[in-house]
């Protein structure tokens, strides 16, 4: 099971790579340049996944510029609120997936949710060879499960198709209450899920504060990361 760490990456003679699985640019509603990005993850020797909100060019331009270890992805908003963090091993599957089963459903008012319905992103996603985790399962509101299950029987099964859909819950996020990470670290060892981590950081400051730390990397390009992560290859030290 992969070892999230929220203090940042240690130095261990280079053996590891702490990955931060979350965070946003300016893109959608971060406040970092990609030179930012590319200059904080250098100073503190860290992998990043941009996972901006609904929007894949900075994902794809991180990629193209290859200066730091990075992973295509996006953070998909759903017309329930759930949000889901989607991997890929290259830009070209992330853009395929994006022009097929994303922008179609985007809302001109509304960056972080679409009218796009959650089992059919995750679903949709796998189908374009992404890594499904679901974001935050306990942030407030309707992004939590705990919102949905609230609402009644039929809104709880729609949660447990959504759980037994993804391939990872996000344990850790940088951005929520200690609480609510506390939630989500207890669900995803009751429902035996891999995990995933990140600062979801939306100000350079923050930016690898948190992830998942990887051993043994012979390759810091995307398709090794990605198998790292798709394999929930993160170990404890």
């Amino acid at each position: 099971m992969s070892e999230y760490a929220a203090n940042g990456v240690s130095d261990d003679g280079g053996d590891s790579l702490l990955i931060d699985l979350h965070s946003h640019s300016r893109y959608s509603d971060g406040t970092a340049t990609l030179e930012h990005i590319e200059r904080a993850c250098l100073e503190r020797r860290i992998g990043i996944s941009l996972t901006d909100h609904n929007e894949i060019r900075g994902a794809i331009k991180l990629w193209e510029r290859d200066r730091i270890p990075t992973i295509p992805g996006i953070e998909v908003g759903t017309i329930e609120g759930l949000e889901f963090l989607v991997y890929f091993r290259d830009p070209q599957a992330l853009e395929d997936y994006y022009l097929a089963s994303v922008e179609r459903f985007l809302l001109s008012r509304f960056m972080v949710r679409s009218k796009l319905r959650s089992l059919a992103a995750i679903e949709d996603a796998q189908g374009a060879g992404g890594y499904v985790s679901l974001a935050h399962p306990f942030a407030p509101g309707r992004k939590s499960i705990e919102f949905h299950r609230n609402k009644g029987p039929q809104h709880a099964a729609f949660v447990d198709r959504v759980i037994k859909s993804v391939d990872a819950i996000e344990l850790f996020n940088g951005g929520i209450l200690r609480t609510s990470n506390r939630k989500a670290d207890d669900f995803s060892t009751d429902c035996d899920k891999p995990v995933t981590a990140g600062s979801d950081s939306h100000h350079i400051s923050t930016l690898g504060s948190c992830g998942i730390r990887y051993r043994h990397l012979h390759e810091t390009r995307g398709p090794e990361l990605f198998d790292a992560v798709a394999g929930d290859r993160g170990r404890k030290s």
